[in-house]
């Protein structure tokens, strides 16, 4: 009986959404497609010395999702720049192939926006990049007397994360055939413990349909090159400076109320490879208050980093991808050791320089924390402006 409600609920969510999204492409008169998929995939779990209990959970488990998403054609700078990229909502649910075992987890209903980028130009078929990133809530979790053996999740409000190429097929002008694969994750960033999250690789088909004739590409021959303020193509790079704070909940390995802040500041140097992308390279630091528990034996707890960085501009947002390496030893012990980590960021440019972030770093596909904080980015040109130009007369910046 508790299974036939959770589908009536699910089913009304799904028609809800449907009904709503449908008037809303009604009014606006834009690229609005209704698509639905059907995945196929397997649970992944990491064994460790702490949670080798959690290779039970790896195994075959079907999913579900419904998006709405709007193509766009070029109304705005960054859709071009971007090759015309859709956006949208996805509505995901999973029962993780319910039995003995996997009823530990319960279900999963999730809600995220995304990003869709074409890799490939073609209309009638095509390649594409999926970013989305919103919540989700699990029905169980961790509960030492009742579910004790579920260490995979502790709270029932999680981050959900999906990653994932498509290929898209026209069938007829509004009718379109998706194929997809790719990794769906569900964490609370060590908000609440234990947090060793779900990972699921899938591959999926479906299909997607126009809810009204397709508007057609704006003619890029119609816009301007270059837009007042806006990257020109000339040499220049950005230093930016950025400050997040984070929480690690670890009451479930050293007793309740077991909450420490983690500080994190770093330095990105970043070179404008387009007028859509920048990528360079930075340092980091990062003092995890949590270590005066689990390093108990290091005199001084400050852990600097190396990392790569990209950051892919949206307008005013961003997302900035790093992957390091964090001294994971004591600075002054003779022992060298590094931990290979990776770090996905949103960013929103709250003027051309300031800007607030969301951070979500990870180890060994583990989520270590979730940050907030604020940032500021100076940009570096190589070139004298114009009137130096003409003054100095430079035979390397000639008139």
């Amino acid at each position: 009986m508790g299974r036939q409600k959770s589908h009536i609920i699910l089913f009304v969510l799904l028609t809800l959404l449907i009904i709503s999204t449908t008037a809303k492409a009604q009014i606006s008169h834009r690229n609005y497609e209704i698509e639905a998929k059907v995945h196929y995939g397997y649970m992944y779990f990491q064994n460790d010395q702490y949670h080798s209990a959690l290779g039970r959970y790896s195994r075959h488990t079907p999913s579900y999702e419904l998006s709405i998403h709007r193509n766009t054609y070029g109304e705005n700078r960054w859709e071009v720049l971007h090759n015309y990229p859709s956006i949208g909502l996805t509505f995901y649910y999973s029962d993780f192939n319910q039995d003995s075992i996997t009823a530990e987890l319960g279900r999963v209903f999730a809600l995220y926006p995304f990003i869709n980028f074409p890799i490939t130009p073609s209309e009638s078929s095509k390649l594409t990049f999926k970013l989305g990133v919103g919540l989700s809530w699990l029905t169980n979790k961790f509960d030492p007397k009742e579910n004790y053996h579920n260490y995979a999740i502790g709270s029932h409000l999680n981050a959900a994360v999906n990653l994932s190429f498509e290929y898209r097929q026209r069938i007829v002008e509004r009718l379109h055939w998706v194929l997809s694969a790719g990794l769906t994750h569900f964490s609370n960033g060590a908000t609440r413990s234990p947090n060793m999250g779900i990972n699921i690789f899938s591959v999926a088909t479906g299909l997607s349909w126009y809810l009204m004739s397709p508007k057609t590409h704006i003619d890029k021959r119609l816009r301007p090159r270059h837009y007042l303020f806006e990257f020109d193509g000339k040499k220049h790079f950005v230093t930016d400076y950025q400050y997040t704070l984070g929480i690690k909940d670890m009451s479930q390995q050293y007793g309740a109320h077991q909450y420490f802040f983690v500080h994190d500041l770093a330095v990105n140097f970043m070179f404008q490879l387009s007028e859509r992308d920048r990528l360079g390279m930075g340092v980091e630091f990062v003092y995890d208050n949590s270590d005066k528990i689990t390093k108990s034996d290091w005199d001084f707890y400050l852990k600097p980093g190396l990392l790569l960085s990209y950051e892919m501009m949206l307008d005013r947002l961003s997302f900035m991808f790093n992957v390091g390496l964090r001294n994971n030893t004591p600075l002054t012990s003779k022992q060298f050791g590094m931990l290979f980590y990776q770090k996905v960021a949103l960013r929103y440019y709250i003027t051309d320089g300031l800007f607030a972030t969301l951070a979500f770093t990870t180890y060994d596909i583990k989520a270590d924390f979730i940050s907030v904080g604020v940032g500021y980015h100076i940009q570096h040109k190589y070139y004298l402006p114009q009137h130096a130009k003409k003054r100095y007369r430079s035979p390397i910046f000639p008139r």
